[in-house]
Order: C-alpha cells, then sequence, then structure tokens
C-alpha cells in the first residue's frame, strides 16, 4: 500500500529520536562503537516493541476487543499517547538513564574544585538547539494528525499546536523562576530556561490532542516542576546525565502519559 511509505518514514523519524536521546546522557565517556551499539539495541529492538503496544491498533495497551471496542489487555480504556510522550520521549528517557549509570560519571564529574569545568561550553548554541527542537515539535505533534484534508483534521491540529506552544512556554518561565528565586544557583540560568521548555513540550506530546488549552498549561506547570525536582534528584545521587535527558524525557514523558488519566477528553 501506497501509504504505507508515509508511516514508515513518519515512524522512522520518531525511531530515531528515541535513540538519539540516549547520546545526550551519555555524552564525553561513550565510545561511538558502544554508542552505535546501544542505539541499535534502542532503534531494532526495544523501541519498535513499545510502538506495537501503543500504537499499532493490535498491542498490549490499545486493541479492539471482540464488542468493537478500544481497550488494554486489562480491560480498562486504551492508553492516549498522541504524539509519544510515552512511546518515544519515555522509553529514550530509560535508555539514557540507564546508559549514563552504566557508562559511570565523566572524570572529575562530582569533584567540587572542578565544577565549574562541567558548565556548557556555548550558551548561544544551546539557545539556538532548544529552537530548532521547539519547531521541529510542529512537525512531530500536529504532523501526528496524518492527515489536513478537511476541516476537522484541520481543526485537531490546530489544537494540538496550540498546546504545544502553550506548555512550554509555562514550563520554561517557572523553571526559569524557580532557578533564579528559589533552588541554587538562584541566577538567571538559561540553560535550565530551555530544558524547561523542552520539559513543557515532552509533557504535552501525549495529550496535546486531547487538552483544552488552560488544561495545556497546567500539564506544562506541573512538567516544569518535575523536571527540576528530578534534575536535583539525580544530582544528589551522583548520576551524570550531562544534559538532563532523563529528568526531560524519561520524568516528564511518563507525566505526559499519566496526565492524559486527569485531564482532557478524547472525545
Amino acid at each position: 500500500s501506497k501509504s504505507n511509505f508515509r508511516v514508515w518514514f513518519f515512524q522512522g523519524a520518531f525511531c530515531a529520536t528515541g535513540g538519539t536521546i540516549v547520546s545526550g546522557a551519555m555524552a564525553e565517556r561513550t565510545q561511538l562503537k558502544g554508542f552505535a551499539l546501544y542505539t541499535a539495541l534502542m532503534t531494532s529492538l526495544i523501541y519498535p516493541v513499545v510502538v506495537y503496544w501503543v500504537w499499532s491498533g493490535a498491542g498490549i495497551f490499545n486493541y479492539t476487543n471482540d464488542d468493537d471496542e478500544s481497550v488494554t489487555f486489562a480491560g480498562t480504556p486504551p492508553v492516549i499517547d498522541f504524539a509519544g510522550s510515552g512511546v518515544v520521549h519515555l522509553v529514550g528517557g530509560i535508555g539514557a538513564i540507564l546508559g549514563a549509570i552504566i557508562v559511570g560519571p565523566r572524570k572529575g564529574r562530582w569533584d567540587s574544585d572542578l565544577a565549574s569545568e562541567f558548565d556548557g561550553h556555548s550558551m548561544p548554541f544551546c539557545v539556538l538547539g532548544t529552537f530548532c527542537l521547539w519547531f521541529g515539535w510542529y512537525g512531530f505533534n500536529p504532523g501526528s494528525t496524518g492527515s489536513m484534508h478537511d476541516a476537522d483534521t484541520a481543526n485537531l491540529a490546530g489544537i494540538v499546536a496550540v498546546n504545544t506552544t502553550l506548555s512550554p512556554c509555562v514550563a520554561g518561565l517557572l523553571v526559569f523562576f524557580l532557578r533564579a528565586k528559589v533552588v541554587e544557583p538562584k541566577c538567571l540560568d538559561v540553560g535550565a530556561f530551555c530544558n524547561g521548555i523542552l520539559a513543557g513540550l515532552v509533557s504535552i506530546t501525549a495529550g496535546c490532542a486531547v487538552m483544552k488549552p488552560w488544561e495545556a498549561c497546567i500539564i506544562g506547570c506541573i512538567g516544569g516542576l518535575l523536571y527540576v525536582g528530578a534534575s536535583l534528584l539525580l544530582g544528589k545521587l551522583k548520576v551524570d546525565d550531562v544534559v538532563d535527558a532523563f529528568p526531560v524525557h524519561g520524568v516528564c514523558g511518563m507525566w505526559g502519559v499519566l496526565a492524559c488519566g486527569f485531564f482532557g477528553n478524547p472525545d
């Protein structure tokens, strides 16, 4: 079927994203061959299984029963994950934290005398990268409608785009405020601001098609809080996640899926 080509390409992009999330957590102390093997396992074995469970229409978290109802293996309503908070980001985040634990911290990472040596080398590049990711999210989330041939699908893509804008705005500003006034280093932390934006994006990705705009703001707010808490916890545990991949993608990905049980209306 010709329709399979667009599905293949679109899912290929999602699969690659899940694989690349781990690179940031394991950066600066992982050999290329090790990372290549890790990514191959993520994209060829782990991601395909999870995506089948949720998006195939025949998996354990979403399939059609004998009564023509969409249910999970437990008989409950199906998991809602419109664009991949769980399928892509949570999977990548779990891979990231496991990779960071397995390879261990960078040499001298937790030596207080060397702390300044592990600061990001270019904040402008960090901001530019965040804008690139945010722009790409408008392809992932509204693009997950799969079509835009009539008013209904266009309107669906519209609310998805609105929610994909509001949630990261709220999350980013909240994290920026917390880092400036509440938690260390109590300064204008642009790097944390960027990660807060990403936390909001990941948090709304699962429910962006079923949430009202005010719900997207709440989800982004909670996502920002969870990101800050998870980032501080990793520091306490001395887990060297270079770019906070697990707090952003793992924790907020999990929150994005769970949020669909508290907010939104799939109808």
